[in-house]
């Protein structure tokens, strides 16, 4: 769509050997939602197997303080919370126990908004808890990292802490894959939580998410975008998620050549959401550094790293 093309010039000047290509990272955003519901063991055990860089996702804590995988503050998109505990449909997560949460199917929604993509196995499946998801992170032949945002975070104070205090018991902390490359990134949208975020982890990379009206972004336009890029330098922050008018996404477009001029002067890398087609993976990721992606599979074909299929990686686990 013409709407989405940046102008020639911007796009031409950034050069695309292989070698480049193989150095953006692909971020297997809450897994692969396209072939799997979101979040749940299949979808990170897909995106684990195809090869993606890393795994993303959102957390929460429960009642009794698990912190989970969740991307909604409440159940109702993604789980049969309304059959199971109807007077709480629209409760938010922080007031279910970790018990409770398992009493919810978190797979048979997906079955009926893609019946294209319905499987049988998708039915029954659980919210995971981070340590679950560290377990799928650790347990595949291939090494994969973690990129994990703070979720709603003013619900859940000291959340930023316990993510710390997990992740060191788990060996996590300051943990370095075997390219170099830190095997966890942190994200937020909310300056509040980035603050305490790098008190708790002073050397990891953080990532400044930016929403127009979120933040301090409130207006998109230059000088708003400076305060945001102050704040980020004040905080040792040189990542900025930004958001873009992608083909089916359809975000608020941030990639405008203004904008990644500015982020160029100060040196700050781009992990942009969400590529899901193949025309915006042309388009954009010559302008970016890394990119969150619901299509794991598209991206990989794109750099030319090869994968195993989807059907078959789904089958081996018995979905």
């Amino acid at each position: 769509m013409l709407r989405y093309i940046l102008p020639l010039l911007l796009v031409t000047s950034v050069s695309c050997t292989h070698e480049e290509k193989s150095a953006k990272l692909v971020i297997a955003h809450r897994g692969v939602p396209y072939f799997t519901p979101e979040e749940t063991l299949p979808s990170y055990l897909l995106a684990r197997d195809l090869g993606a860089d890393y795994l993303e996702a959102d957390l929460q804590r429960t009642k009794d303080g698990i912190i989970i995988c969740l991307h909604d503050d409440n159940l109702g998109r993604t789980t049969n919370v309304l059959e199971v505990f109807p007077d709480r449909a629209n409760d938010p997560v922080s007031s279910f126990t970790w018990a409770e949460l398992q009493q919810l199917d978190a797979g048979i929604w997906f079955n009926d908004q893609f019946p294209t993509l319905a499987r049988d196995s998708f039915t029954d499946l659980k919210i995971l808890s981070l340590e679950q998801l560290i377990e799928i992170a650790e347990s595949g032949k291939s090494e994969v990292g973690i990129y994990l945002e703070t979720k709603h975070p003013e619900l859940f104070p000291g959340i930023e802490i316990e993510l710390r205090e997990l992740l060191e018991s788990k060996g996590w902390y300051e943990k370095k894959l075997s390219n170099g490359k830190p095997a966890v990134f942190l994200q937020s949208f909310v300056p509040a939580s980035l603050e305490l975020l790098r008190e708790a982890f002073p050397e990891t990379p953080i990532a400044y998410l930016l929403w127009q009206g979120a933040g301090c972004l409130q207006e998109f336009n230059a000088e708003h975008l400076s305060d945001c890029l102050d704040f980020a330098e004040s905080l040792n922050i040189a990542l900025i998620g930004a958001s873009f008018g992608g083909e089916e996404t359809n975000y608020f477009d941030q990639l405008e050549p203004w904008f990644l001029e500015a982020l160029k002067q100060r040196r700050m890398e781009i992990h942009a959401f969400t590529f899901d087609t193949k025309g915006d993976i042309r388009t954009y990721s010559p302008l970016t550094d890394g990119h969150f992606t619901n299509r794991t599979d598209l991206h990989l074909d794109y750099y030319g790293r090869k994968r195993p299929d989807v059907d078959e990686i789904l089958a081996k686990y018995g979905f």
